[in-house]
């Protein structure tokens, strides 16, 4: 969510994530099948890959200690639910200081919540995974999907793995480089189908830190795709957190949204990484993140389109594809690969927090990253002073399509690609950007601003191993969420979609056989053809400009 309506505007807040508890039931653990003979201790290495191009095997270490989670009783008229608020207590006679693996047996399942997680060292980390199939969550209208609070040391993880034993042999999601049509392969699967509005896909809370996310699918929650944060706690920073190869897709909002929006005091994140990531198709940010203190690196993630909400969206403004909100230590953003966006590719909000420990040295970084298309331009810098420097180097922008005055009226075409509060404190260096549109990259400097060799030249587009294809590979701007009217205009103007418009619907792709207003997609197969589910292989092919961005494979 955006802390601004529009640049300079007011904070907002936002409903903090609730959750409808579960009834504790006692259950014993179990060893998966073949996984007897077992033995070591869960750390993190292991043995190596049988092939190729395969990840090597055994990254989670072995599990000689194992629990599986009681299947829970259906409810009549919906699904089961697994609910324990504080798992460690419900479960007493389980060693929580030595156990490998917390199974979630395979199922599908209205909700999941694990709350009270134990705290763990990162040499023994708990590993929390899918056994006997997937574990399929949401689609039935619950007061939350998948839900995880407190703790320390653990990592969720799909990932199939016969050496960890984590994971399911016909569940492999993107994991040995089938990353085209893997929609519903993952071993943990979150689709709400949009069953009820204002959900997000997984949330992280109550005091959690020191966790990793790892291989899970998540589409189609009206919402976020994936939060983290615990409000209104200023001493429960989430520290050592890592989120990768994650497939996050056709969401109503936030591809990712970590840290609060709301009034301090809340939390930081220091040394959060996110890479190797795919967040599509988002309703508004593809990446939120904010609250961020030192150590903080994005990097290797394709981000986008975002903003395909923006005519829409549940509130004005909320068109970027991302926001980084950076309180104090240095973070970098590089190598990542950022398509649409209505206003902003980068909206960067530095924020000051009186108790923080900033240095002269803290550097926001964004380097060598891929922008292309948007609404309006590309990157704005609001003026707070945390004596941070905002380097911005040898990133590339293209693909200018102004409409946005089509949903805000009284907007002006732009004059620069970037934009600096009026007289910002805080020291900024802008080197060797290179832009292919019809603005500089930028026009009005102030003291802090330092710009030197940023031209205008033809930058080309990078081109994906297989994505959405056609047009809307050479313009994400040309794909939008329908709606039969532009709520966040004025005048909430009807919207037309002509001959040939692409658009999103329900998590599904149609192309406009003639022009039309009003006439859902699904129910006017006159008007709209249905069109097959992306590819979504956003890996660069061989032949691609700009190698070395977006999502590495095989893995480093």
């Amino acid at each position: 969510m955006r802390q601004s309506a529009g640049i300079g505007a007011l904070l907002v807040a936002m409903a903090a994530c609730g959750g409808d508890g579960g009834k504790s039931t006692a259950g014993a653990g179990g060893a998966p099948p073949g996984a007897g003979g077992a033995t070591g201790a869960g750390g993190a290495t292991g043995a190596g890959g049988e092939a190729p191009g395969v990840p090597a095997y055994g990254r989670f270490g072995q599990a000689s200690t194992t629990f599986t989670l009681p299947a829970p009783d259906p409810k009549e008229g919906e699904r089961p639910a697994i609910a324990y608020p504080e798992l460690t207590e419900s479960f007493p006679d389980v060693d929580w200081t030595a156990l490998d693996r917390l199974y979630i047996p395979a199922g599908e399942y209205r909700s999941i919540l694990l709350g009270g997680l134990p705290e763990r060292s990162a040499d023994r980390p708990l590993v929390i995974t899918n056994l006997g199939g997937q574990v399929r969550v949401g689609g039935d209208a619950a007061n939350y999907l998948f839900v995880l609070k407190g703790g320390k040391g653990w990592i969720l993880t799909g990932r199939y793995d016969p050496v960890s034993k984590t994971g399911d042999e016909g569940f492999r999601g993107h994991a040995e480089g089938a990353f085209a049509h893997s929609q519903g392969t993952y071993g943990i699967f979150i689709d709400d189908a949009f069953s009820k509005t204002g959900l997000s896909g997984l949330a992280i809370g109550g005091g959690a830190s020191d966790f990793e996310l790892d291989t899970i699918e998540v589409a189609r929650v009206e919402f976020a795709g994936v939060m983290a944060k615990t409000d209104d706690d200023g001493q429960a920073t989430m520290r050592n957190v890592k989120i990768h190869d994650l497939y996050v897709h056709d969401v109503g909002s936030e591809g990712i949204y970590f840290g609060s929006t709301q009034a301090q005091p809340q939390h930081a994140f220091e040394r959060l990484e996110v890479y190797d990531n795919r967040f599509l198709r988002a309703g508004t940010e593809a990446l939120q993140v904010g609250q961020l203190g030192s150590d903080c690196e994005i990097h290797h993630n394709v981000l986008g389109p975002g903003a395909v909400r923006w005519r829409s969206a549940f509130d004005h403004y909320q068109d970027g594809n991302v926001q980084f909100g950076q309180r104090y230590g240095s973070s970098s953003f590089h190598h990542n690969i950022v398509i649409g966006t209505g206003d902003l590719f980068v909206e960067l909000f530095p924020t000051r927090v009186d108790q923080d420990p900033r240095s002269p040295e803290d550097t926001i970084s964004f380097t060598d990253n891929y922008f292309a298309d948007t609404s309006l331009t590309g990157v704005y810098t609001h003026a707070v002073d945390t004596g941070a420097t905002i380097r911005f180097e040898r990133n590339v922008f293209l693909g200018f399509h102004f409409n946005y005055d089509e949903v805000y009226p009284d907007t002006e075409e732009p004059v620069q690609v970037f934009g600096v509060g009026s007289n910002a404190p805080n020291p900024h260096l802008l080197r060797d950007n290179t832009v292919d549109g019809p603005y500089p990259f930028i026009k009005w400097l102030f003291d802090s601003v330092t710009a030197e060799d940023n031209p205008t030249a033809a930058v080309p587009r990078v081109r994906f191993r297989d994505f959405m294809a056609g047009a809307i590979d050479e313009n994400y701007r040309l794909l939008e969420w329908w709606t039969d009217r532009a709520t966040l205009s004025p005048d909430e103007r009807a919207v037309v979609y002509p001959k040939g418009a692409h658009v999103l619907h329900q998590g599904a792709l149609y192309e406009a056989l003639e022009e039309s207003q009003g006439e859902q997609p699904d129910q006017h197969p006159g008007v709209w053809r249905a069109l097959p589910p992306p590819a979504d292989d956003v890996r660069l092919s061989a032949d691609s400009p700009h190698q070395g961005l977006g999502i590495r494979w095989p893995p480093p």
